[in-house]
């Protein structure tokens, strides 16, 4: 990978853990791919990858998962000091290459990230409130589903079961009284594992979510028959109380482009 300059001699074990500046460095190169010259003018340093333009993402320490997870955290705007506005995610290279765990990140939270900073309904959908996928009291930006996996076929199955079972609609009633921060709140929708083993995750503000997950859990999701991994992701902002309206979804049909297929 050209943005990460290795010796021959120093060659890194397939399951070792990047350093956070070297995996913010494929982060970068990945965000780069899916929105070119986003990255124009950011800098690595330290454990952030920060822009000109004010946005910046960082790695913090984990707090839970095995030696290729990564816990992320994306701040639209590092000017609105002391406590800068944030949303949390982690993305693990199930496969053992970070590529794979950068581009997911970009593809969902990412693409929220950069739908929060120009909204247009380039990279990710706006869901109002009392749309049939909305949630009630939030205007909704939503990533479409990633997958990760051993058989394309499957990857694209389990993406849009995924979709279609408009899980955050469904589940609302169980998460909304944790939707804490007055700018916006990050929700992962995560559903992966093997055949008979199967985990069906939601969380919030990088939390898992006992009753969210639970809920979902009950929805009848369906089995792969190989090992394949999707995930969605969402930025919930509160209505505002001045009665304004935020876009809304109808300008931006359900996005099942740009959804990247790949082998562990």
């Amino acid at each position: 990978m050209p943005w990460i300059r290795r010796r021959a001699r120093a060659a890194r074990k397939p399951e070792e853990r990047l350093a956070d500046l070297e995996f913010l460095a494929v982060v970068k190169a990945s965000l780069e791919s899916y929105a070119p010259g986003v990255t124009e003018g950011a800098v690595l340093k330290g454990n952030s990858l920060s822009s000109p333009h004010g946005w910046a993402v960082g790695v913090t320490p984990p707090h839970h998962g095995g030696g290729h997870h990564y816990d992320l955290v994306a701040m639209p705007d590092v000017s609105l000091q002391p406590d800068v506005p944030c949303f949390m995610d982690c993305v693990v290279a199930m496969s053992g290459d970070p590529r794979h765990a950068a581009d997911m990140w970009v593809e969902t939270a990412g693409a929220c990230l950069l739908e929060l900073l120009d909204p247009r309904g380039q990279f990710a959908d706006h869901v109002s409130p009392d749309h049939e996928r909305g949630v009630p009291g939030q205007h909704s930006i939503m990533s479409g589903a990633v997958g990760l996996g051993f058989d394309t076929d499957e990857n694209r199955r389990m993406q849009s079961a995924l979709l279609d079972l408009n899980i955050l609609h469904r589940v609302a009633n169980t998460f909304a009284a944790d939707l804490e921060s007055p700018f916006f709140n990050g929700v992962k929708v995560f559903y992966g594992g093997r055949p008979g083993a199967m985990e069906a995750e939601i969380r919030v503000n990088g939390e898992r979510h006992e009753a969210a997950s639970a809920a979902m859990a009950q929805l009848n999701l369906p089995e792969p028959k190989v090992f394949t991994a999707v995930r969605s992701y969402a930025l919930l902002l509160p209505e505002p109380d001045d009665g304004g309206e935020p876009d809304d979804l109808s300008a931006h049909p359900e996005r099942t482009d740009g959804l990247r297929d790949g082998r562990p």
